[in-house]
């Protein structure tokens, strides 16, 4: 891994960066887009299995997000900004990328609230894109959809700038818990690691502007106009847990959202992975779902 970086936005934000390149040949480029309440530096155990194949990694702080923070404020767009700008990072960071690795696959992988913004993304600037990846997605997200109109409302109230409680609700399924984040995977030590992470969770909420910005974009994400955007035939991997609270029952919304995708002609897998909880990639059969990642993008590296 290359050590922390950053990039100013066009607004003048100061986005924090990571690198993961291989040590030999560059086979192929995947973008990260972190979720809500992490940040970009707890992918880099994915990063060491992709980059030991020949596959560079990079990902940014969303805005709100890790170090990104310092310059946006925790939990907020930054000054004047919103969820276009958002999607101005991932295009940025990506033209980037196949800049710094010309003529290989580059491939868009986003987790929870990250799959909608990489969903987003990809329809609106996925032109160059060999492969999607949603993991931990939220589906269709019905509940969220139904939400945003009660968040626009608090904003436009003065309230756009208080932190609001997003993520206590996920845990409902498992109580009583060991901790508030049990949702977030069968391993105690992975949820503990998650817990100490000064740059996660309760230390780090979103604010009601941030929330009513990010959930419309959610929302609009999945919706037809959108979908009908993606690049025709584009390659799409879902990965989710029957357990994950924010996918819906038995990932009920995962596998609606993967339905939609595939009315569109669009080569879709899905893996539901039986009892798994939200974070796939740290579950206990997280060498299973990074195994199956990379088997999938072999396979479009070898199409």
């Amino acid at each position: 891994m290359t050590d922390p970086t950053s990039t100013t936005a066009v607004d003048g934000a100061r986005l924090a960066e990571r690198r993961w390149t291989p040590d030999g040949e560059v086979r192929a480029v995947l973008q990260v887009v972190h979720g809500l309440s992490e940040h970009a530096g707890r992918y880099g155990r994915l990063a060491a299995a992709l980059t030991a194949r020949g596959i560079a990694v990079g990902a940014l702080d969303q805005r709100g997000h890790g170090r990104t923070a310092e310059s946006t404020g925790p939990g907020r767009f930054g000054d004047g900004a919103g969820s276009d700008a958002v999607l101005d990072d991932v295009r940025d960071l990506g033209e980037r990328l196949a800049a710094d690795h010309p003529g290989v696959p580059r491939f868009l992988l986003g987790h929870s609230l990250g799959s909608a913004v990489a969903l987003a993304s990809a329809a609106r600037d996925g032109a160059g894109l060999a492969g999607l990846v949603l993991s931990g997605p939220l589906g269709t997200a019905p509940g969220l959809a139904a939400a945003v109109p009660d968040l626009e409302a608090a904003v436009a109230a003065g309230s756009g700038e208080e932190a609001m409680a997003v993520l206590g609700a996920f845990n409902a399924p498992f109580e009583p818990a060991r901790t508030p984040y049990d949702w977030l995977s069968r391993d105690p030590a992975e949820v503990d690691a998650y817990l100490a992470d000064p740059l996660c969770g309760d230390d780090v909420p979103p604010t009601y502007g941030y929330g009513a910005g990010m959930f419309a974009l959610v929302a609009r994400s999945a919706s037809p106009g959108s979908l009908d955007r993606l690049p025709a035939g584009l390659p799409v991997l879902v990965l989710c847990g029957s357990r994950d609270p924010v996918g819906g029952e038995e990932a009920e919304h995962v596998t609606a959202l993967a339905d939609l995708l595939r009315d569109r002609g669009l080569p879709v897998e899905l893996h539901v992975y039986p009892d798994a909880r939200h974070e796939v990639f740290n579950e206990t059969n997280r060498d299973e779902v990074t195994a199956d990642l990379v088997a999938w993008l072999e396979g479009r590296l070898s199409a």
